[in-house]
């Protein structure tokens, strides 16, 4: 028996594309994302084999009397109006012009599994869109991002953007998907493996909880540090609640911006957990990934999160500090607080230098002194606290004028390292540099920057 001949994709204006998103909270808040990118165009991909989806399917819903599909639908969105005609062009032709066009248009794709949720609405798959632009006016963001390579058949398109999927309950609820999100920029970091929702939660629960693994029911705290001690990570836990235990901590510091600011600029992804509450004082347990932040001159005024009951770069923005954040979950109505309760950062294992015993250092040594120097100066420089790697760093002075550039750029350095960053109006002045890979906190060498007046 001959296979049936395979129609030409579907090109669509981007109006419709609930049609195949569904309309659950999570399909109509990528539909606003979308449309802030300014989407135009859609093409519909059928009988898309997604990886993660597949190894699911075969360790799950293969096994499931109503479920039969192990193809995926994937949609490619577009800022621009492109005919049939421009797409059959450039798969025939290969033309160079359009293939540019296409690249500079292309705003990511969705994965739409065969799975309805409990509302009958399809799941949403693996989903890769563009982030927000980096400059807002006069301010900045930052994303947590890696390079991706799409083929759309057979065109090569790239796109830099940090992987979201929303939570299967059936093979993995939010823990879950936040630590499948983490796991994308740590194997671009650390080259550890990546695996599928299945996989993470099979992982996580070998470390023994009451009741059922499959479906889930979520991972505690334990479970997923389990995951990443499984794949050769340790993990930073922060208590945001508990921050007493920093001497010299003031109203004046905002723990969660210093640690988004010093974990994302390696490229780390932060776990959030949260507390959400009611209207009735129920509470509600959750966990999302920091995955971005919009600032000025360093001085964060919103964070992005992958939230996989949301969607992606959704914003959270603090009140007050950023232990506390006004989000979609505040501004639906549906809870009256959200509040920041603990922060998980999966680490390499050689990164021995933990924050705790960095952060009092860089509050009673730095922060505190620049504070009580204010005066006497009459410049305001504001001292910032990031990890980072060797090559990421020497590129960074490689770029960049300071004091004895020649001989920093030739000295051994250990790979990983903290740096106490004063800064005026977001220029970088002055680097304290701490080794990284030491278990106390060492003072490594100090980084003038050179500037004309």
């Amino acid at each position: 028996m001959k296979n049936k001949k395979p129609s030409f994709p579907e090109v669509r204006l981007f109006g419709q594309a609930l049609n195949e998103l569904g309309h659950s909270n999570i399909a109509e808040y990528l539909f606003k994302y979308l449309n802030a990118l300014k989407a135009k165009t859609y093409v519909i991909e059928t009988e898309y084999i997604d990886k993660d989806y597949l190894i699911d399917y075969s360790n799950f819903y293969a096994r499931s009397f109503d479920v039969k599909e192990k193809f995926t639908i994937r949609l490619h969105f577009f800022s621009a109006y492109f005919p049939k005609e421009d797409i059959k062009q450039v798969l025939i032709e290969c033309d160079d012009k359009i293939l540019e066009k296409l690249n500079d248009r292309y705003l990511g794709f969705i994965v739409i599994k065969p799975i309805p949720d409990s509302n009958g609405n399809p799941i949403i798959g693996r989903t890769i869109l563009k982030t927000y632009p980096l400059k807002d006016n006069n301010e900045c963001r930052f994303f947590v991002t890696g390079k991706h390579e799409v083929s759309f058949f057979g065109i090569p398109l790239k796109i830099e953007s940090l992987p979201f999927q929303t939570q299967d309950e059936a093979v993995g609820a939010c823990a879950t998907a936040a630590c499948w999100i983490a796991s994308h920029p740590l194997n671009s970091l650390f080259g550890i493996p990546k695996y599928s929702p299945f996989e993470v939660t099979e992982k996580s629960v070998f470390f023994p909880l009451p009741g059922r693994n499959f479906p889930s029911e979520g991972l505690s705290l334990y479970q997923m540090k389990n995951y990443f001690n499984s794949i050769g990570l340790e993990t930073e836990f922060i208590d945001v609640r508990n921050i007493k235990k920093y001497e010299g901590y003031t109203d004046e510091d905002d723990i969660v911006a210093d640690i988004v600011k010093a974990y994302t600029k390696i490229g780390l992804p932060i776990i959030a957990t949260l507390r959400l509450v009611g209207h009735q004082k129920n509470h509600d347990f959750h966990a999302a990934v920091i995955s971005g932040y919009r600032h000025k001159h360093g001085i964060l005024k919103e964070l992005y999160v992958h939230d996989d009951r949301i969607g992606p770069y959704s914003k959270a923005i603090p009140v007050g500090k950023f232990n506390k954040w006004d989000n979609e979950w505040v501004r639906s109505g549906e809870f009256s607080n959200l509040f920041v309760e603990q922060l998980v950062i999966p680490i390499y294992p050689k990164i021995r230098l933990s924050f705790a015993r960095i952060y009092n250092v860089f509050i009673n040594k730095h922060k505190r002194v620049m504070n009580r120097l204010e005066p006497l100066l009459g410049t305001k420089f504001t001292p910032s606290l990031y990890l980072m790697e060797i090559r990421q760093y020497k590129k960074f002075i490689w770029e960049h004028q300071c004091k004895n550039k020649e001989e920093i750029l030739i000295k051994p350095f250990p790979r990983f390292f903290w740096i106490i960053r004063y800064s005026y109006h977001g220029t970088p002045m002055m680097d304290y540099v701490y080794d990284g890979t030491s278990v106390f906190a060492e003072e490594f060498c100090i980084i003038e920057f050179l500037y004309d007046e």
